[in-house]
């Protein structure tokens, strides 16, 4: 008898040993974190009582059952956790919460370690014999009847949770049959700690430790029947439910059929709740999104949350077998406002000129191009002025770099204000600027280069505690789209350059025209 239970406890032992170390590398939920200390507990647990029944000495026995209260106190508790955790009766555990489960199983711990000096927990031992082999009697004392009783306490809350949660799992998709599973298992130990209440006087048997192994049967059970590691459940939590994407099934006739929490959360901030219902319905206020998501192509939406734009790409998935009838369709949802705003500044820094603030020559000449095809192909007329600073060496020798740097700054500054809003405004050199007029004819060019060079002769910058005033010269040159052959916008800009030679010959700070001054 005493081998047959040995061995029952010693293939115990190593399948909690192997639940210990499978659950702990396949911890990526708190449960299953949770559970792999619960097995932990249980395997020492196990393996101490196993000690107990092998030794025939007092002393060893004593030892062993030390040993035993390394795991045993923080059983019950682990599997109320568990439970909690599981049937997502909370979503995390709290300080103050871990506090409180935890107190008593610890006190229980620090009150076992020292019982030979109070002996509260256990008040005497007794070596007794039954069935060929050895067991340990301990007169109970007044903490042991505290620990049992919070212990009865955790499972019977335990067993309660998941018999809550298996009926209202009932009418939930997919349906979880595993937390009967549970629900078993937790009751087992629970009927082992009764006849511990009951029987142990007349026995000495430890009726848990000989009905714990049942329950990691029926746990083995469990996973192997339902899955109950959840590897298909853990794609879903990992991959699915806590993606950052939003993402949305539609089911046949675009019903939605499941969602995660960020596509609640981004139709949250559209106050749309999404339900079991067609997206026509869903989202009939808003059209556009409604024909992103009747769409089964890849499409960008944009919209203001707490007063900022952001930008969201929203793909389609087509999931399943589209012969069979029950096409699905996978809708992401990912916000890339952070993506294009740094886009944004990356196409900033690539095209536009850090001191002054225009575009800078490569981008300048892009648009300029695009711009002198768009003018042959509408029969438009376009001109471009080249406009140069004046001495803006002597600048440099007298006030500094420093305050050249600040000239070209205000220079700019005045072009951005001085110029439409369709016009191209660039810096093409150290002291050179290129300005492309849409749609002007060479007298209007000219005529608003005079109004510039006006407004730049004007102009007073205050370096310090000097005035640095500064004029420009400026060349314009145009062409029609219908006479101009090029479709290269460097024939126009030495045009423009050769008129603002003429402009620095006749003593700076004029404008000369190509065409009209030569």
């Amino acid at each position: 008898m005493k081998i047959l239970f040995s061995l029952y406890l010693v293939l115990a032992v190593i399948i909690a040993q192997f639940f210990a170390a499978y659950f702990f590398s396949k911890s990526r939920t708190s449960y299953l974190k949770v559970f792999s200390a619960l097995v932990l507990c249980i395997s020492i647990y196990l393996f101490g009582y196993l000690m107990i029944i092998n030794s025939n000495n007092l002393q060893e026995m004593i030892f062993w059952n030390q040993i035993q209260y390394l795991g045993l106190p923080f059983i019950s508790v682990l599997w109320l956790v568990i439970a909690l955790l599981y049937t997502e009766t909370v979503c995390s555990l709290r300080d103050r919460m871990v506090l409180l489960l935890f107190l008593v199983p610890v006190f229980t711990f620090f009150m076992r370690l020292t019982n030979s000096w109070h002996q509260l927990f256990y008040k005497s031992w007794e070596v007794r014999q039954l069935f060929g082999y050895y067991s340990l009697y301990m007169e109970r004392g007044y903490w042991y009847y505290v620990n049992i009783s919070y212990t009865t306490i955790c499972l019977l809350l335990t067993i309660i949770i998941y018999f809550l949660g298996y009926l209202k799992n009932q009418a939930d998709y997919p349906k979880k049959p595993h937390f009967l599973v549970f629900f078993f298992a937790s009751l087992i130990p629970l009927i082992g700690i009764i006849l511990i209440l009951f029987a142990f006087e007349e026995r000495s048997v430890d009726y848990t430790a000989l009905f714990m192994p049942l329950s990691l049967i029926v746990i083995s059970y469990g996973i192997l029947k339902y899955d109950f590691l959840e590897v298909r459940s853990l794609a879903r939590e990992t991959i699915f439910e806590n993606n950052f994407a939003g993402m949305v099934i539609l089911g046949p006739g675009h019903r939605i059929i499941d969602y995660n929490k960020a596509a609640k959360k981004f139709f949250g901030s559209l106050n749309i709740s999404l339900d079991n219902y067609p997206i026509d319905h869903i989202l009939k206020s808003e059209p556009e999104l409604l024909e992103i998501f009747k769409s089964d192509i890849d499409r960008d939406f944009s919209l203001v949350i707490d007063g900022e734009e952001r930008f969201f790409e929203i793909d389609a998935v087509p999931l399943g077998n589209f012969h069979d009838g029950n096409t699905r369709m996978l809708k992401s949802i990912r916000d890339v406002t952070e993506e294009r705003k740094i886009q944004n500044r990356l196409k900033v820094l690539a095209t536009t000129d850090s001191l002054s603030g225009l575009y800078n020559r490569t981008e300048f000449m892009n648009l300029a191009q695009n711009e002198l095809a768009l003018a042959k192909k509408y029969n438009e007329e376009l001109s471009l002025l080249m406009i140069d600073l004046d001495c803006f060496k002597i600048i440099n020798d007298t006030f500094g770099h420093a305050a050249g740097d600040e000239v070209i700054r205000e220079m700019g500054n005045i072009m951005k204000s001085s110029f439409r809003k369709t016009d191209i405004v660039g810096r093409i050199g150290g002291e050179e600027f290129a300005v492309v007029l849409k749609n002007a004819s060479l007298k209007e060019a000219k005529k608003a280069a005079e109004k510039f060079r006006k407004t730049v002769a004007k102009k007073k910058l205050v370096y310090g505690e000097q005035e640095i005033s500064f004029t420009v010269s400026i060349g314009v040159a145009a062409i029609h789209g219908d006479t101009y052959e090029s479709s290269n916008i460097e024939d126009i800009l030495k045009k423009a350059d050769d008129a603002l030679y003429k402009a620095k010959a006749k003593g700076r700070n004029c404008v000369v025209a190509f065409g009209l001054e030569l």
